[in-house]
Formats: C-alpha cells, sequence, structure tokens
C-alpha cells in the first residue's frame, strides 16, 4: 500500500481532490480512512482566491474533513512571506480572500500610492485598469509579488486562465521580474512540512511544473494523478514523478469507488 510508506500526505486540491464543485471519484472515501490510519494530511493550492477558511468551507460542503492549519493556499503564503519581510501595504491584483488573508497578517491592502507592495493574484474581475495601476507602482519602486505563475487552472469546462496569465501581463508592462511564493518554490512545501523530515512525505499532484517539480527540489516523493477522464497536459518541463495514479483511491490500492 503506498499510502503505509509515507506519514505526510501533501495534497493537491484542484484536479486531484475536486474540479469545479465535484469531487473527484474515491476521493471522500480515501481521505477518511487515510485519517483513520493516522496519516497527517496538508492540503496546498496555488489557488490564491480563497482564504484558508473558505478552502474548509469547500471541503467541508463535499464532505471531506479539514481544518484551516492543514491548509496552505498560495495567498496565505503570500501574507506570510509579506509580514517575514517587514511589508505594512500592498496593492492587491486579486481577490476579497486574498486581501482579508493580507490583512489578518498585518499587510493593509490599499488602492494609494504608498503601496510598498504589489501583490499579483487571480480574479474574474480585474481588469485593465488594475493592470495599469500596478505596473505604474512597480515601475515607481514597490516591490512585484506573485502568488504563483499557473497559467492556467482546471475547470469542468477545461483550463481557465489563472494568475500566471495576469503576472506575465503585468510582467510586460513594469518590465520588472516578480519574486514568486507559490508552487513549485519551497515556501507552500516548507509551511506543509512545518519542519518535518521531507523524506517521511510525499506530495500528490495533476502538474508536473508546479506539484512534482516543486517535491523534488524539497527531496520529496511525488505521485502524478493522471485521470482517466482527462485530456494529457503538457506544461514544459521533464520532471518523472515516481509513480502515476489515477485517484487518490491508488493511495490504498482500492478499486475507485464513487462517494456515497
Amino acid at each position: 500500500m503506498i499510502a503505509e510508506q509515507f506519514d505526510i500526505l501533501l495534497l493537491d486540491l484542484d484536479g486531484v481532490v475536486y474540479v469545479g464543485d465535484r469531487l473527484l471519484p474515491g476521493a471522500r472515501r480515501a481521505l477518511r480512512r487515510l485519517r483513520e490510519r493516522g496519516t497527517t494530511l496538508r492540503f496546498l493550492t496555488n489557488d490564491p482566491r480563497p482564504t484558508r477558511n473558505d478552502v474548509v468551507d469547500r471541503l467541508d460542503g463535499l464532505g471531506v474533513e479539514a481544518a484551516a492549519h492543514e491548509v496552505v493556499t498560495c495567498g496565505w503564503t503570500t501574507a506570510v512571506y509579506l509580514r517575514e519581510n517587514e511589508v505594512e501595504s500592498a496593492y492587491v491584483v486579486g481577490s476579497d480572500g486574498l486581501r482579508r488573508e493580507l490583512d489578518r497578517a498585518g499587510v493593509r491592502p490599499t488602492n494609494g500610492d504608498e503601496a510598498e507592495a504589489v501583490v499579483v493574484g487571480c480574479d474574474e474581475e480585474i481588469a485593465y485598469p488594475h493592470l495599469k495601476r500596478a505596473a505604474r507602482l512597480i515601475h515607481d519602486g514597490a516591490h512585484f509579488v506573485a502568488t504563483n505563475e499557473d497559467p492556467t487552472f482546471p475547470t469542468p469546462e477545461g483550463p481557465a486562465p489563472a494568475t500566471g496569465t495576469i503576472v506575465a501581463a503585468v510582467r510586460a508592462a513594469s518590465g520588472k521580474t516578480p519574486h514568486v511564493v507559490g508552487k513549485p518554490h519551497p515556501a507552500m512545501f516548507e509551511a506543509a512540512l512545518n519542519d518535518r523530515d521531507p523524506s517521511a512525505a510525499v506530495m500528490v499532484g495533476d502538474r508536473l511544473d508546479t506539484d512534482i517539480r516543486g517535491a523534488r527540489r524539497m527531496g520529496m516523493s511525488a505521485l502524478f494523478l493522471r485521470r482517466e477522464d482527462e485530456r494529457p497536459q503538457h506544461h514544459g518541463t521533464d520532471v518523472t514523478p515516481d509513480r502515476v495514479i489515477a485517484s487518490l483511491s491508488d493511495l490504498l490500492n482500492e478499486s475507485v469507488r464513487h462517494d456515497e
């Protein structure tokens, strides 16, 4: 059984636990059984829009147990990064959830010229004026921070533009390169491990360029989840997982079940 080899299981959310509002087959049962055997679970997402509590509520609505301390979002990790670097104000190109995470960390979201940093995330309401202001602030000296650089995220209708698409526009307009927080960079993995031995952990993800590459950089094992109903996607990387699985049920050597 794969699960018996590890004490800590790091799980990507979009494309591994759920897609859109749909829990993936076998996920609920597999996660419940992993908890029963004492596996430490951590849920990682490069979606900067929700707060950690929002993620907990979403999982709860899908029948999956989770607590806020088990959730590591790139938005929350960005807030921690800014706080540790003594940034007190930021212009946010992103969601209300991202602004709330920054505010809770003591980083004041602002629309004014006094912003010490520009934080680029993702939101369906982002428009040209946001990009224009972000580029001007960065040009004038604000620290450019990207929550992540994923170009797309999975939806039931297929890939949709994500943070990386917006970051690319701000980079082109400002001429500056951002500090990137999210996967595959180490900050989220370090937060999830919380000083525990990486060799005791495994990352389960559906993107080679973020989930699997990031795990490899941390010296962790990595499982690539490729669903049978998913079209193969190529993300421009030669990184190799330890194993390819079709669902979380494979962690327990079970056939996939539709959760009741």
